[in-house]
């Protein structure tokens, strides 16, 4: 009997952090999707405060460019595709989503990883600058 609710416990755990690590995927994968294809709004949307602030840079550097070479990296990033490559489940309230992030007309992908950490009081989740990691 006590093994059946040991095992049952830990199914319960389990499940719990399991949730919460899709719950993490799948911030860091509608970030991917914002941040590479240059919808650096709806990305920095999803950010810690430092990171939020990276990104509004990068957006700030896009816009910046000559109108032909704005309308060519555009072109680009909105056919962007992000495949999620691995999860790492560091801590509860600290995860890192591996990704292949491919371009038109690459052949090699390129590969980055998001880590994205939980605020436990307000049960948040946030794509966060790596050193920012808990």
């Amino acid at each position: 009997m006590t093994a059946a609710l040991l095992t049952a416990g830990a199914a319960v755990l389990s499940g719990c952090s399991s949730g919460k690590v899709q719950d993490a995927r799948a911030l860091a994968e509608n970030f991917a999707k914002a941040y590479y294809s240059a919808d650096y709004q709806a990305a920095a949307a999803m950010c810690s405060a430092e990171l939020r602030q990276m990104v509004i840079e990068s957006g700030d550097i896009v816009d910046s460019l000559p109108d032909a070479a704005k309308a060519e990296f555009l072109e680009l990033s909105h056919g962007m595709q992000a495949y999620t490559d691995g999860v790492h489940e560091w801590t509860k309230d600290s995860v890192t989503v591996d990704f292949d992030i491919i371009y038109p007309g690459e052949i090699e992908p390129m590969r980055t990883s998001l880590t994205v950490v939980r605020n436990p009081e307000t049960d948040e989740w946030k794509v966060v600058y790596a050193q920012e990691r808990q």
